[in-house]
C-alpha cells in the first residue's frame, strides 16, 4: 500500500467549501441539527481524520438498530452521486484526485488513475473507494468525508466493495512501514538468477493485523503473482549492476543523468525515492526487489 500524504490542508478546505455547494443553507441547518445530537456539526463530519472516522462511526449508530428518525444519512449518502460526476461549475470528484496529485492505485500499486480530458471533458481513469463503506445500514453519513474517500482502480473498489479493511493509505506515512515485497524459488530446479519464482508480500509484526486484511480482501498476494518476470528482471539487473556502477554513469553522461537516483530509475524502469512510488506502477515492487538484490541501498538499514 502506498501512502496517500496531504501536502497542502487547504485542499481539505476546499473539498469541504465545495461539498458545503451541493446543499441548500436550509439543508445544510437540517444536517447541522441532525449531528449536533451526536456533538458534530458538517464541518468536523466533512474534515474529520481516520482516527475520527472511526469514533464518529461508534457514535452513530448504523443497521437495524440505528433510530435516525431522519433522512439526514440518506441525503448525504445520495449526494454523493452528484459529487462523483464530473461538473465545469462544481468542485467534484476530478478535482479531489487532482488536489491529492495521485497517479496510481494506493491500494495496489498496480494501475494508473489519473485525470485526462476527452470531447472537452475531464474523465476518470480512477473510482472512489469509501474506506468506511457509504451502503445503507453502513456509514452513509461519511459518503462525503475527505478521509473516507481512497482514490483506486476499478480491480480494487470491486475486490473490497463493502468488506471490511482495517487500515487507510491515509494511516501510513511510508510504503515501507507495514509491507515489503520479497521472492523465493518457486521449485528445486531454480538456477539463480533465472528460473520460477514466488513472490511473497511481507507485512511488518506490528501491522499484522490490520494490515493483512488489505491483503487478503485486495488479493495482492494472486495479484502480484502475475508479476514475476519483473522479479526476474531485477535479479538478472542485480548480477549486472552495482552501486559503484550506478555511480559511474552519473560520473560519465553528467550532461543526460542528473543524479543517482535518476541513475536508478533508468537502470530499474521505476521510481526509487518513497515520495515517488505514486507516480508509476509496481513502483513498490521494484524498489523492494532492488534492494534485495543489491544495487539499491537501503536507507533504513
Amino acid at each position: 500500500m502506498i501512502p496517500i500524504n496531504i501536502l497542502d490542508s487547504k485542499i481539505i478546505d476546499e473539498h469541504y467549501e465545495g461539498i458545503c455547494k451541493y446543499f441548500s443553507p436550509d439543508k445544510l441547518i437540517e444536517i447541522n441539527d441532525w449531528l449536533s445530537q451526536y456533538n458534530l456539526d458538517f464541518e468536523k463530519l466533512i474534515k474529520a481524520k481516520p482516527g475520527e472516522l472511526r469514533s464518529i462511526k461508534k457514535r452513530i449508530k448504523t443497521g437495524k438498530s440505528a433510530n435516525w428518525q431522519s433522512q439526514i444519512p440518506e441525503l448525504i449518502k445520495d449526494t454523493y452521486s452528484n459529487f462523483s460526476k464530473y461538473s465545469q461549475n462544481k468542485y467534484c470528484g476530478v478535482n479531489l484526485i487532482a488536489n491529492l496529485q495521485i497517479k496510481v492505485c494506493p491500494y495496489c500499486n498496480r494501475s494508473f488513475i489519473h485525470n485526462f480530458k476527452k470531447d472537452e471533458k475531464i474523465k476518470r481513469s480512477s473510482q472512489t473507494d469509501h474506506f468506511f463503506p457509504k451502503g445503507s445500514g453502513k456509514y452513509p453519513y461519511l459518503a462525503l468525508s475527505f478521509f473516507n474517500l481512497i482514490p483506486s482502480c476499478y480491480s480494487c473498489n470491486h475486490a473490497k466493495g463493502e468488506s471490511k479493511i482495517d487500515l487507510s493509505p491515509y494511516e501510513i506515512s511510508s510504503a515501507d512501514d507495514v509491507l515489503t515485497f520479497g521472492w523465493k524459488p518457486k521449485d528445486a530446479a531454480f538456477n539463480y538468477p533465472k528460473g520460477n519464482v514466488e513472490i511473497t508480500p511481507n507485512v511488518k509484526p506490528e501491522y499484522k493485523e490490520q494490515m493483512q486484511s488489505n491483503v487478503d480482501v485486495f488479493g495482492l498476494k494472486e495479484l502480484y503473482d502475475h508479476h514475476d518476470d519483473i522479479v526476474k528482471e531485477m535479479l538478472l539487473k542485480g548480477e549486472i549492476y552495482s552501486p559503484d556502477y550506478i555511480q559511474s554513469l552519473v560520473e560519465q553522461f553528467p550532461d543526460l543523468i542528473e543524479n543517482e537516483e535518476e541513475a536508478l530509475r533508468i537502470v530499474t524502469g521505476n521510481y526509487t525515492e518513497d515520495e515517488d512510488l505514486g507516480k508509476r506502477p509496481l513502483s513498490k515492487l521494484t524498489r523492494d526487489i532492488a534492494r534485495d538484490v543489491g544495487f539499491l541501498k537501503n536507507k533504513k538499514a
